[in-house]
């Protein structure tokens, strides 16, 4: 069934973004393969795209074999998102507005106390952690540091922080505090992260191959840092994009779905943050799309596009670099650009 109809809100942002906001170039495939052999996008790895359910294509540009896994950073947030999702559904957490501290075993007082598993979906819990500003006590690379990744996170100080009227704390994007609702899936589960979403997420999907990174003491990083193939990330992308539901049964409740991908928090002009995915838009031949997002580190994003009834993947190896997004970014449009208009969809 077409996703014309998938978050009504999301679509809204379908709006004419102006075009010096985004300064692309306006590539079709055939240059947009061009560039990436020049390397003038610097390490992009695989470009893949579905629609309607179809994969249209997959193309390997990193003489890798067209399955080899990527590392896709941050992006695997947004599963860790799915997992909280099938936790609640099948009865292990209440929901999101539980606190965390009967899951982690360490009650430290206020505000510690009162951080929920929303606070830490929404990148807005008390912890002083903000892997945007190197000096922040509880950015990442300062947890990677450490053999008990636990530890580092529990142990880390409040930050000033005061809830707004609806409830919601302000934006801080953290890893650690991602890494700590991953032990919270364990704990209600009583499973291993990476094995409750193998069999409860991976499994249903046909997905096989996936490697998680690990602390030195052996604890799973859900705050990103897996390995996973290109094929597998158009299949997370549709489940999400046909609202939870894969080869007619609902893996993940709709409600759900809809709940994980509507913005929280505004970070720029056209950019939203919800739980674990981002909203932004894409420009297409007609404008503008609406579209919800898993994006990492290097240019890593699977892009899911409601009015095209799409999902687009591109995979590289731009780490650490300023211009990754961007690179990733110019792929997407081109991409997009080359799929099928919808019916009802007039291109310009």
């Amino acid at each position: 069934m077409p996703a014309m109809r998938f978050l009504p809100a999301l679509v809204a942002l379908a709006i004419a973004v102006p075009a010096a906001a985004q300064p692309l170039p306006n590539y079709d495939m055939e240059e947009l393969r061009g560039a990436i052999a020049k390397k003038d996008l610097g390490k992009i790895a695989v470009l893949a795209a579905e629609q309607g359910g179809e994969r249209v294509f997959i193309e390997r540009f990193d003489g890798e074999d067209a399955g080899t896994p990527v590392d896709i950073r941050s992006a695997g947030k947004s599963i860790t998102a799915l997992a909280v999702g099938a936790a609640i559904a099948d009865g292990a957490l209440v929901d999101t507005q539980v606190t965390v501290w009967p899951y982690l075993g360490r009650p430290r007082g206020e505000p510690w106390d009162s951080i929920t598993v929303g606070d830490l979906l929404g990148m807005s819990s008390a912890l002083d952690c903000n892997d945007w500003d190197r000096k922040s006590p509880g950015q990442e690379e300062r947890m990677y540091r450490t053999r008990v990744w636990r530890d580092f996170a529990l142990n880390l100080p409040a930050r000033e922080y005061e809830r707004d009227a609806q409830g919601e704390g302000p934006f801080s994007y953290c890893t650690a505090g991602v890494f700590l609702l991953g032990q919270v899936v364990e704990k209600a589960t009583g499973q291993r992260f990476d094995t409750y979403v193998q069999q409860r997420i991976f499994d249903p999907l046909g997905i096989e191959g996936v490697v998680w990174r690990t602390s030195r003491s052996g604890e799973m990083q859900s705050g990103g840092q897996l390995t996973i193939g290109a094929e597998a990330l158009l299949k997370i992308g549709r489940l999400v994009l046909d609202k939870g539901r894969w080869d007619g049964e609902q893996l993940i409740p709709e409600s759900w779905i809809r709940l994980m991908v509507a913005p929280r928090h505004q970070l720029g002009q056209h950019v939203h943050y919800g739980n674990l995915w981002w909203s932004t838009p894409l420009r297409s031949p007609r404008g503008y799309e609406g579209a919800v997002m898993m994006k990492g580190n290097g240019g890593n994003i699977v892009a899911l596009v409601p009015t095209y009834d799409a999902v687009l993947v591109v995979q590289a190896e731009n780490y650490n670099r300023e211009d990754a997004e961007r690179h990733a970014f110019t792929a997407l449009t081109a991409m997009l650009g080359a799929l099928e208009v919808p019916e009802g969809i007039t291109a310009e």
